[in-house]
């Protein structure tokens, strides 16, 4: 299979798409409701270029991140971190109150 690159779309659009999909709308029956205008909800389709829309019904997409989930992640990331840091203080400190040397670790 070829390497294909599934576009990032915003979470409004995904979710119309998975509105239409559920109905048994077809990549044209999409692509059909994205000219149409009125309906507020199917507007989220025309907010990426149709050059998007089209490689996000052929080859998949990915939901961008919203903002919550972003700052979610990078403060996972720094507590994951921290976590980490105080696990190998702890080995640490373990190793040298036995007296135990270990290179690479707590051995000079």
């Amino acid at each position: 299979m070829s390497n294909v690159n599934k576009p990032a779309i915003p979470v409004a659009t995904a979710d119309a798409i998975e509105e239409l999909r559920g109905k048994g709308e077809s990549n044209r029956g999409v692509l059909l409701r994205s000219e149409r205008i009125g309906n507020p909800y199917y507007t989220a389709l025309v907010s990426i270029s149709y050059d998007t829309l089209m490689a996000a019904l052929i080859n998949g997409y990915e939901r961008e991140l919203t903002e919550e989930q972003r700052n979610h992640d990078i403060l996972r990331e720094a507590y994951l971190d921290l976590l980490g840091t105080e696990f190998a203080s702890g080995i640490n400190y373990t190793l040298t109150t036995l007296g135990i040397a270990v290179s690479g670790v707590n051995a000079e």
